[in-house]
């Protein structure tokens, strides 16, 4: 999967970053590239991998005044994780801007060690603009066992607000569910999010029940105030 969706360029810093944090004895290496021809930035972490990373990672992003419309998530053979966002500014133009860019890595060790408390910084932001307030948007979960060979498929709709990524990867960690890439769009006040989901043993969710409370629990997770204690995973 690493090779099929990732250029060849990106084969080579990836390489490079992670030779360099083994050579470092680092952790957490983070690093990131600008590409004004893609309106776009790519943030690479490369972390020891462990459950719920993705959704502190994402948080963290988020936190930065960031907005992910794409990431992907990989496993080595050594147990690192390797994972790639692709962030834009608010004016969906690069992420460019030296100073918060700076601050991203800062963001993510303190997530990661857990020296945050996510859900309370979304909280005492405001996870839905005021722009934003005069929006309903019907939440909507979809769920396809056969668009991918490899993969289920979870398409899911809402209202577009702050942390919606991160409160929705958490649903993931919450089920035992590996996310191996996750297309983020917008459309206006709508979010459309599409992940691509395997379970502990690499395979797609095929259990009926299992099935039925993945998607009453992304349903809680589109509440535009976020989901209710119930739902939310411990440690993510």
């Amino acid at each position: 999967t690493y090779w099929l969706s990732t250029e060849a360029d990106a084969h080579e810093r990836h390489a490079r970053l992670m030779k360099q944090a083994k050579n470092d004895g680092k952790t957490l290496s983070v690093d990131w590239l600008v590409r004004d021809d893609r309106a776009a930035t790519e943030v690479t972490i490369v972390a020891p991998d462990h459950p719920g990373m993705f959704a502190r990672v994402a948080g963290a992003i988020a936190l930065s005044g960031a907005d992910i419309v794409d990431a992907k998530g990989f496993t080595t053979s050594d147990g690192r994780a390797l994972e790639v966002f692709t962030i834009q500014d608010q004016d969906e133009t690069a992420f460019s801007d030296k100073r918060r860019l700076d601050r991203i890595p800062e963001r993510i060790e303190d997530a990661l060690k857990g020296g945050v408390l996510l859900s309370e910084e979304f909280d005492s932001k405001g996870r839905i603009t005021n722009r934003m307030k005069p929006f309903k948007v019907a939440p909507r979960v979809l769920i396809d066992n056969q668009a991918s060979d490899i993969f289920t498929v979870i398409e899911v709709n809402g209202l577009n607000r702050l942390g919606l990524l991160y409160d929705l990867s958490r649903v993931f960690f919450k089920h035992n569910l590996t996310i191996g890439s996750a297309h983020v769009s917008s459309f206006g006040e709508r979010a459309v999010d599409v992940f691509y989901a395997k379970d502990l043993f690499g395979q797609k969710i095929r259990h009926e029940g299992k099935l039925q409370h993945l998607e009453k629990d992304l349903r809680e997770a589109l509440r535009v105030d976020g989901p209710a204690d119930d739902t939310k995973a411990s440690g993510a």
